[in-house]
Protein backbone atom coordinates (compact mmCIF):
# COMPACT_ATOMS: atom_id res chain seq x y z
CA UNK A 1 0.00 0.00 0.00
CA UNK A 2 1.93 3.35 -0.77
CA UNK A 3 1.85 5.90 2.01
CA UNK A 4 -0.47 8.77 0.49
CA UNK A 5 -3.58 5.40 0.70
CA UNK A 6 -2.12 4.13 3.90
CA UNK A 7 -2.38 7.94 6.00
CA UNK A 8 -6.22 8.06 4.24
CA UNK A 9 -7.25 4.53 5.64
CA UNK A 10 -5.65 6.03 8.96
CA UNK A 11 -7.56 9.68 8.80
CA UNK A 12 -10.81 7.55 8.14
CA UNK A 13 -10.15 4.83 11.08
CA UNK A 14 -9.24 7.56 13.11
CA UNK A 15 -12.79 9.66 12.55
CA UNK A 16 -14.69 6.36 12.80
CA UNK A 17 -13.40 5.15 15.94
CA UNK A 18 -12.32 7.93 17.68
CA UNK A 19 -8.60 9.12 19.23
CA UNK A 20 -6.07 6.62 18.83
CA UNK A 21 -2.68 7.59 20.25
CA UNK A 22 0.61 5.15 19.52
CA UNK A 23 4.18 6.48 20.06
CA UNK A 24 7.07 3.83 19.06
CA UNK A 25 10.68 4.65 20.02
CA UNK A 26 13.84 3.90 19.67
CA UNK A 27 17.28 5.38 19.40
CA UNK A 28 16.85 5.70 15.16
CA UNK A 29 13.35 6.17 15.07
CA UNK A 30 10.52 7.96 16.82
CA UNK A 31 6.82 7.50 15.28
CA UNK A 32 4.13 9.11 17.09
CA UNK A 33 0.13 8.46 15.34
CA UNK A 34 -3.11 10.23 17.01
CA UNK A 35 -5.50 12.92 17.37
CA UNK A 36 -5.84 15.81 19.26
CA UNK A 37 -2.46 14.42 21.08
CA UNK A 38 0.40 16.24 22.78
CA UNK A 39 3.93 15.49 23.31
CA UNK A 40 7.42 15.93 23.70
CA UNK A 41 10.27 13.65 22.33
CA UNK A 42 14.30 14.06 22.28
CA UNK A 43 16.01 13.90 19.12
CA UNK A 44 19.64 12.38 18.39
CA UNK A 45 21.53 13.56 15.24
CA UNK A 46 20.54 10.14 13.55
CA UNK A 47 16.57 10.06 14.48
CA UNK A 48 13.85 9.89 11.80
CA UNK A 49 10.63 11.11 13.03
CA UNK A 50 6.98 10.05 11.63
CA UNK A 51 4.26 12.14 12.96
CA UNK A 52 0.79 10.76 11.41
CA UNK A 53 -2.54 12.09 12.33
CA UNK A 54 -4.66 14.94 13.04
CA UNK A 55 -4.77 17.81 15.45
CA UNK A 56 -1.51 16.77 17.28
CA UNK A 57 1.11 18.92 18.70
CA UNK A 58 4.84 17.62 18.57
CA UNK A 59 7.59 19.18 19.82
CA UNK A 60 10.94 17.92 19.09
CA UNK A 61 14.13 18.90 20.78
CA UNK A 62 17.71 18.28 20.03
CA UNK A 63 19.13 17.32 16.50
CA UNK A 64 16.72 15.27 14.19
CA UNK A 65 18.02 13.67 10.88
CA UNK A 66 14.28 13.89 9.44
CA UNK A 67 10.81 14.57 10.11
CA UNK A 68 7.81 13.69 8.31
CA UNK A 69 4.22 15.05 8.75
CA UNK A 70 1.19 13.61 7.34
CA UNK A 71 -2.30 14.14 7.74
CA UNK A 72 -3.96 17.40 8.68
CA UNK A 73 -3.77 20.21 11.22
CA UNK A 74 -0.78 18.81 13.40
CA UNK A 75 1.70 21.23 15.22
CA UNK A 76 5.24 20.81 14.89
CA UNK A 77 7.55 22.53 16.70
CA UNK A 78 11.57 21.05 15.63
CA UNK A 79 14.69 22.54 17.08
CA UNK A 80 17.18 21.21 14.41
CA UNK A 81 16.51 19.16 10.82
CA UNK A 82 18.10 18.03 7.74
CA UNK A 83 14.95 17.55 6.36
CA UNK A 84 11.40 18.30 6.79
CA UNK A 85 8.52 16.74 4.53
CA UNK A 86 4.82 17.86 5.30
CA UNK A 87 1.94 15.84 3.43
CA UNK A 88 -1.81 16.47 3.86
CA UNK A 89 -3.86 19.49 4.60
CA UNK A 90 -3.08 22.42 7.28
CA UNK A 91 -0.13 21.06 8.84
CA UNK A 92 1.85 23.49 10.54
CA UNK A 93 5.97 23.07 11.46
CA UNK A 94 8.34 25.60 12.58
CA UNK A 95 11.87 24.79 12.84
CA UNK A 96 15.04 26.99 14.67
CA UNK A 97 17.72 25.22 12.51
CA UNK A 98 19.23 23.04 10.39
CA UNK A 99 22.53 20.76 10.63
CA UNK A 100 25.59 22.72 10.91
CA UNK A 101 25.22 26.40 8.80
CA UNK A 102 22.50 24.34 6.54
CA UNK A 103 19.20 25.09 6.36
CA UNK A 104 16.79 21.64 6.60
CA UNK A 105 15.81 20.64 2.78
CA UNK A 106 12.00 21.34 2.81
CA UNK A 107 8.99 19.37 1.05
CA UNK A 108 5.11 20.29 1.28
CA UNK A 109 2.48 18.12 -0.55
CA UNK A 110 -0.75 19.07 -0.20
CA UNK A 111 -3.36 22.36 0.71
CA UNK A 112 -2.43 24.86 3.31
CA UNK A 113 0.62 23.26 5.24
CA UNK A 114 2.99 25.93 6.34
CA UNK A 115 6.87 25.18 6.93
CA UNK A 116 8.91 28.43 8.84
CA UNK A 117 11.79 29.59 10.72
CA UNK A 118 11.50 30.46 14.21
CA UNK A 119 14.24 32.06 16.05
Amino acid sequence: MNRKLGTAVFMMVACAFGPMTAAAEDENLIEVTGMGETATHECTPGTKVDITGASNNVTLTGECKSVEVSGSSNTVKVEATSVIDVTGTSNTVTWKRGHGKSKPKISRTGMGNKVSQVK
